[in-house]
């Protein structure tokens, strides 16, 4: 089987609030010993500060999904119309991977595109 086809890939935008929002849940079950997982995240706001963070959920043989959470990125800042790369490299394949996003004040966008490796 051509590897690229075991990747998977997406684009998403978005409207975050002064709450975490998920803009994406990533299970990286199946991706070899080793899951892998890019984004480039973008404040599309033209003024407000975003936040994100990363938590990761380990997943057992029968899909359940761990309670315990460990950070893959603790909160971290996003100027206005600034975009970022999000990496998690070296966790177990059987992680599952959330990306959460809110404003700074009120009502913000987002975009995330994203792969597997």
């Amino acid at each position: 089987m051509d590897a690229r086809a075991a990747n998977k890939w997406g684009t998403k935008t978005g409207d975050t609030t002064s709450a975490y929002v998920e803009a994406l849940r990533m299970d990286l079950r199946g991706f070899g010993t080793q899951g892998k997982f890019i984004a480039f995240l973008k404040n599309t706001h033209a003024t407000s500060t975003m936040y994100y963070k990363v938590d990761l959920y380990l997943v057992s043989e029968d899909a359940t999904l761990s309670q315990l959470t460990k950070a893959g990125k603790a909160e971290t800042s996003i100027a206005a119309a600034t975009q970022i790369e999000i990496t998690t490299t070296e966790v177990p394949y059987n992680v599952v991977v959330v990306v959460s996003v809110e404003q700074n004040s009120a009502a913000g966008t987002y975009q995330l595109d994203w792969t597997t490796y």
